[in-house]
């Protein structure tokens, strides 16, 4: 595993007190990400796979395990050895695109979680060359999109058919900076 400022194990306090550790999602997640599936309710799994789904299918897992830490990473935040949320992103064969997406264990939501990883996320991915995240997110979907405006004020969002298709410049390459 590669290390470095953004890709070492890191805990940290919540708005309500409680810890998490944040690290890199590990081969050996299968189970955790499995039981995190069944702690979300039907809103939630929706709302992050833009389908009801009534159980994690294997494939599903296999390809959300699949991280390089260069042109896929994944991030996740533990407490007591369990799995509460993950943030990931996928980049575009051959571009300096990514898309990303988070999902957050219900009893774990509005706690600035989500923030967190994707912080952390985005730091990742500018060090490894990506200038720009992308992500689909339901219309209905106001946490998100809060969210989205929140850590990226410079996004901008297309709609189609009851979704909106988010473009978001990563800070540095918006700004030019080369520090982290």
């Amino acid at each position: 595993m590669q290390t470095g400022l953004y890709t070492e194990r890191v805990k940290t306090a919540l708005r309500d007190g409680r810890e998490v550790e944040i690290r890199v999602l590990a081969q050996d997640d299968g189970e955790r990400l499995r039981r995190l599936f069944f702690r979300l309710s039907p809103l939630s799994v929706y709302r992050r796979f833009l389908s009801p789904l009534p159980r994690p299918r294997e494939e599903g897992l296999r390809r959300l395990l699949d991280v390089d830490h260069r042109d896929r990473e994944a991030l996740a935040a533990l407490h007591d050895d369990e799995i509460v949320a993950v943030a990931r992103y996928g980049r575009q064969p051959g571009s300096e695109v990514a898309e990303i997406a988070v999902v957050v264990a219900d009893d774990w939501q509005r706690d600035g979680l989500a923030l967190l990883l994707l912080q952390r996320l985005a730091g990742i991915a500018e060090m490894r060359g990506i200038k720009r995240f992308q992500a689909t997110v339901l219309g209905e979907n106001a946490p998100a999109l809060r969210l989205v405006r929140r850590v990226f004020p410079a996004s901008h969002a297309r709609w189609e058919s009851g979704t909106a298709e988010i473009e978001i410049p990563l800070k540095r390459s918006a700004a030019g900076s080369s520090s982290p």
